[in-house]
């Protein structure tokens, strides 16, 4: 479920499918060349890499909290990196140099990924390299496994799921994130 909701105010996976009909959400691209490899982390943060078995590939989870000097709510977090994601309506959010660097993946600076179909719902983050090493910038998008009761449901729900994961967001305001920093996302937007 959603760390960031009281148990009570939970969606059923129904209304987690009907959200939001954003295309970074709807089909997560889950081949051999758009997972990113084995990442080094950011000690403080990192709670446990969780490894799934999807399709044949080894796909790896992260769980991350945030850290208590960029936010008290100090969330967690479970990502899927990938090389790829469908852009569309996405909007990127810079954050300060300074907290960009602070990021869960040293040597890379981070931007919010928010959705401009879903109210400027939280679906992940960008990760820049913070110097041209060679490395490619990648995207984390929030996600959660899903449990074995619920694939039955979401197998009727043809094209939003591939391989038991499941793209999940957060509204801004569960995360932390100032009201300010969708204000100036919509300021920007055309």
């Amino acid at each position: 479920g959603n760390p960031h909701m009281p148990a009570g105010q939970q969606c059923s996976v129904e209304e987690k499918l009907s959200e939001c009909e954003c295309p970074a959400q709807q089909t997560l691209e889950l081949t051999a060349d758009n997972l990113v490899a084995h990442l080094p982390v950011q000690a403080d943060t990192f709670g446990r890499l969780e490894q799934k078995r999807v399709n044949g590939l080894e796909v790896n989870l992260y769980q991350f909290k945030q850290p208590a000097r960029l936010s008290e709510l100090e969330l967690p977090f479970k990502i899927l990196p990938l090389r790829r994601v469908d852009l569309t309506d996405l909007q990127v959010v810079e954050v300060p140099s300074k907290q960009a660097l602070d990021s869960w993946f040293p040597g890379y600076a981070w931007s919010i990924l928010v959705c401009g179909r879903c109210q400027g719902r939280h679906l992940g983050w960008k990760f820049t390299p913070a110097a041209s090493q060679g490395k490619e910038a990648f995207y984390a998008l929030i996600v959660e496994a899903v449990e074995a009761a619920e694939e039955e449901v979401l197998a009727s729900a043809e094209g939003h799921l591939i391989a038991r994961l499941r793209a999940v967001g957060q509204p801004l305001a569960a995360i932390g994130l100032a009201a300010s920093a969708l204000q100036s996302l919509n300021a920007v937007s055309p």
